[in-house]
């Protein structure tokens, strides 16, 4: 690896923001950052606003480099810890491809004790690293989501429900309690 890369590879970091003072100090560059990546997502981002988003979650886990942030995954208190939004900032490949590999390392490491619904681009990324081995059985997706499932697939783990009003393919991967 180049020297460059480590150094920039040491600017990167991550911290979990816990408390609502924590939240509101980073609500709107957060909320920024998933409105940017949810933009070309079906269904959208399920936040209104920052204050939506600063209410209605418990944890986030925020990527920095140096004091900017570039990326972060977000947690509500619903059934153990479940993963709601994730998102990357646009930025240089490097740092990109370093924050997807922390993101990649977080889910490795969090699967055991977290959960989450994902579809499209999420699911692939899952997959690409490895996640297939937490995937959940759709039979369990009217329980733990407390949503209308429309359709349960055939391949045991994905099913269709409506997310703000489109019909989306999700699938359950991760640890969560019952």
């Amino acid at each position: 690896m180049k020297y460059e890369h480590l150094v920039e590879l040491e600017r990167l970091h991550m911290e979990e923001v816990r408390t609502v003072a924590q939240r509101a100090f980073l609500v709107d560059e957060v909320y920024d950052l998933l409105h940017d990546a949810y933009a070309n997502v079906k269904g959208g981002l399920h936040f209104q606003d920052p204050d939506d988003l600063l209410r209605s979650t418990t944890l986030w886990k925020v990527i920095y480099f140096n004091a900017t942030i570039v990326g972060v995954v977000v947690y509500k208190a619903k059934r153990g810890l479940k993963m709601v939004a994730l998102g990357i900032a646009t930025m240089d490949s490097t740092i990109s491809q370093y924050t997807k590999s922390m993101l990649s390392y977080l889910f490795r490491v969090t699967f055991q004790n977290t959960w989450m619904e994902v579809s499209e681009g999420a699911e692939r990324f899952i997959i690409k690293n490895g996640g297939t081995r937490y995937f959940v059985s759709n039979s369990l997706a009217q329980r733990l989501t407390g949503k209308e499932i429309v359709s349960l697939s055939e391949d045991g783990y994905h099913y269709q429900r409506r997310i703000n009003g489109v019909l989306k393919t999700k699938v359950i991967v991760g640890t969560p309690r019952f």
